[in-house]
């Protein structure tokens, strides 16, 4: 992939939509968990990307593709960092009764996925979809704690189009995230970076843990491991080559980064009883989010086709 330094593959699965892929691995992760879809109360569903028509209510068509007609959806829009906040909004609502499904998918196959790596520097974008149940009891993890932090003043250069009611293109983004490159200064650099530490440090304090307790860090993914790479070394996080070359052979999973991340440490057998796993999510750079997970025992990891599933 000569266009995109860094990259080396992406996941393509043409035909399929988001809400397909999100129905299929939400119930995937529900016949894994041994979980019945009556014990459900919520489904969360992220993307960062085109998810369906507009005015159409995705959420409860994957809620119904799931669960029937149990409990209640919502989509939580929050682009990258989507998939990973639904994480934490789930762990408080599985506290008041009922279990969480949380679903992230995305599906590049209708435009150039290749459009900003090839242009500006972006990422190649890969079609992934994963989920997750949160509950109160069982699963081979547990949520100890979780943060986030946002730079709220940095939003504005991220609009596509200066009227609400266009729809933007591909090359609408791709142009915009060249501007939002030449406009970037020092101190926005440097904010995103002390956003990225709030999130981090706001998880490991409500887990009550000191960053030299964690054994595994799982970041978003980028070409060259920036800024998380340095976030790393300034908190004392175990960085992880083989980690960061796992996802530059994926592509861009969005979403569904700390999910993919998470299932090779799985399938790697790496995740052992007591383990500490840091889990960092961000949004343009200008929102964070972090969950920090005890391993309560060794994952079992199984594969139908393209499924891979871990409980």
């Amino acid at each position: 992939m000569a266009s995109t330094p860094g990259w080396r593959a992406v996941r393509e699965h043409p035909g399929a939509s988001p809400a397909e892929m999100a129905i299929r691995a939400g119930r995937a992760a529900l016949a894994a968990g041994a979980i019945a879809p009556s014990q459900v109360g919520w489904v969360l569903h992220s993307g960062s990307g085109v998810q369906g028509s507009t005015g159409w209510p995705l959420h409860h068509h994957v809620q119904h593709g799931i669960v029937g007609s149990v409990g209640n959806a919502v989509e939580v829009r929050q682009y990258c960092a989507g998939g990973l906040t639904s994480w934490a909004i789930a762990d408080r609502l599985a506290e008041t009764g009922g279990d969480v499904v949380c679903t992230g998918a995305d599906n590049w196959s209708w435009t150039d996925r290749f459009a900003t790596s090839r242009s500006v520097g972006g990422e190649p974008f890969s079609d992934a979809a994963h989920a997750a149940v949160v509950s109160t009891g069982g699963g081979f993890a547990q949520i100890l704690g979780w943060g986030t932090a946002s730079c709220p003043e940095q939003s504005d250069a991220w609009r596509t189009r200066e009227a609400f009611h266009e729809t933007a293109t591909m090359a609408d983004y791709a142009s915009t995230l060249e501007g939002v490159g030449r406009g970037r200064t020092s101190e926005d650099t440097r904010s995103s970076f002390r956003m990225l530490q709030r999130a981090a440090t706001t998880a490991l304090a409500k887990a009550a843990l000191s960053p030299r307790y964690v054994t595994h860090f799982v970041p978003h993914s980028s070409h060259g491991g920036e800024p998380y790479r340095r976030l790393a070394r300034v908190l004392g996080l175990p960085w992880a080559e083989s980690l960061h070359e796992i996802a530059l052979g994926h592509g861009y999973l969005g979403v569904s980064c700390q999910a993919a991340g998470l299932m090779h440490l799985a399938e790697s057998q790496l995740l052992f009883q007591d383990s500490i796993v840091l889990l960092l999510a961000a949004e343009y750079l200008l929102s964070a989010t972090a969950v920090v997970l005890y391993i309560n025992r060794p994952p079992e990891v199984s594969t139908d086709g393209p499924t891979l599933t871990a409980a």
